[in-house]
């Protein structure tokens, strides 16, 4: 093997002839030609090897120890004896009428798998922003598959005047199947109306959802067949939201000293029981102790918080869990407390999802996890404005 052989391979460079390298401190040049061939007229066909010129072009590669690096390509043009024809000859690693290689538009792909800003993908291989969101104005999604456990939440976009997009995930690959501009009900019946000839619905067995309304609505209409769940962590939630909105209540008629004091033990009062710090150096439970003693509604809110969170580690079947979660609901409402009462009616108005979620044991943790993501693509792009590439940009992603 030659040493040209092994400085194709260095460079990656088949099908072509190294003529020269050279290297300087802002790029890298290559200077190569396609080795001579035979090529067919496109017009009659025939055979030619009659070189009627030649054209220089100076194309953009991927870069090369993290400088730019060009190809200096000296192309044939080549004249057809029959028809006089002239055209240029074929290369496989320049498309037509482009000024940069194959390689670099996929590189260029490869790095939209990650999470930096447009900016920062750019500036390593020499391009502009421009020419990547052009790219991601060329992508456009297929419909994708509609999985057999599905997951629906919402995060927090900003784009097209939207504050909330709506993302639907594969519970079982772990990965999101498309995004939606907003989380209305139209908007979702609208996308869901695209299945209704493909066979798809019929698919869905599962749904896991947060306590909106919208999306309970349209899914149970879209898939009458289908269970759908309550995320565990959004119906306990609305247990730790009446403990924090009684904690607030209480400590506002507190002195200052004391109001620090209920602010900072926030995080002693929503921890579970079992996980309170007993150490020498510090002594949650005994700080929990002090606030629950003085104040009743807290001590009554925290012990139902508790008896929640018992539920979800222990309760799998439909029977114990309505059995328990009626008790907590009358628990709740004689407590006469209103934050309780507002939790209590929360669980009535959803508790055949919340049943469902005892039973089976999906949950939303993946699509909350795709959403931290969307957070890193969003923060490091200091906020994106325009909705489409933004969710071009979420699917090449994952």
């Amino acid at each position: 093997m030659s040493m040209t052989d092994d400085i194709i391979k260095l460079f990656e460079l088949e099908d072509v002839r190294i003529l020269e390298f050279s290297c300087t401190q802002e790029a890298n040049y290559i200077q190569i030609e396609v080795p001579l061939k035979a090529h067919h007229c496109p017009r009659c066909n025939t055979s030619t090897q009659f070189i009627h010129d030649y054209r220089n072009q100076r194309i953009l590669d991927r870069p090369l120890y993290s400088k730019p690096t060009y190809l200096l390509y000296r192309k044939r043009r080549y004249r057809c004896p029959t028809c006089g024809k002239r055209f240029f000859e074929k290369n496989t690693f320049l498309p037509r009428y482009a000024q940069t290689t194959n390689r670099l538009f996929f590189k260029l792909f490869e790095d939209l798998h990650s999470v930096a800003s447009q900016k920062a993908i750019a500036a390593p291989l020499a391009i502009s922003t421009m020419r990547i969101r052009r790219v991601l104005d060329s992508v456009v999604p297929a419909l994708p598959n509609l999985p057999e456990i599905l997951g629906v939440d919402e995060f927090k976009g900003n784009t097209n005047r939207t504050k909330y997009h709506c993302i639907l995930t594969d519970l079982r690959t772990s990965k999101p199947i498309d995004i939606l501009p907003n989380r209305t009900q139209a908007t979702l019946r609208h996308h869901f109306r695209k299945y209704q000839n493909t066979g798809q619905l019929k698919k869905v067995k599962f749904i896991v959802i947060d306590m909106w309304k919208s999306y309970y609505v349209v899914l149970r209409e879209i898939f009458p067949k289908a269970v759908i769940l309550i995320d565990r962590f959004h119906f306990v939630r609305q247990a730790m939201w009446s403990l924090e909105n009684i904690r607030k209540r209480v400590q506002k008629g507190l002195p200052k000293s004391l109001r620090i004091y209920f602010k900072k033990s926030r995080s002693i009062l929503l921890k579970r029981a079992d996980r309170l710090l007993v150490n020498t150096h510090v002594n949650e439970v005994r700080q929990r102790d002090v606030m629950l003693t003085h104040f009743p509604d807290l001590q009554v809110a925290y012990s139902l918080k508790e008896e929640i969170l018992e539920m979800v580690k222990t309760i799998h079947d439909e029977k114990s869990a309505r059995e328990r979660l009626d008790a907590w609901i009358r628990k709740a409402e004689d407590s006469q407390i209103p934050e309780l009462k507002s939790a209590a009616g929360a669980y009535k108005n959803w508790k055949k999802p919340i049943l469902n979620a005892f039973t089976y044991p999906y949950s939303n943790g993946i699509t909350e996890g795709c959403n931290n993501k969307i957070k890193v693509i969003k923060r490091n792009a200091f906020g994106l404005r325009n909705f489409d590439r933004f969710r071009t940009r979420i699917l090449l992603s994952f």
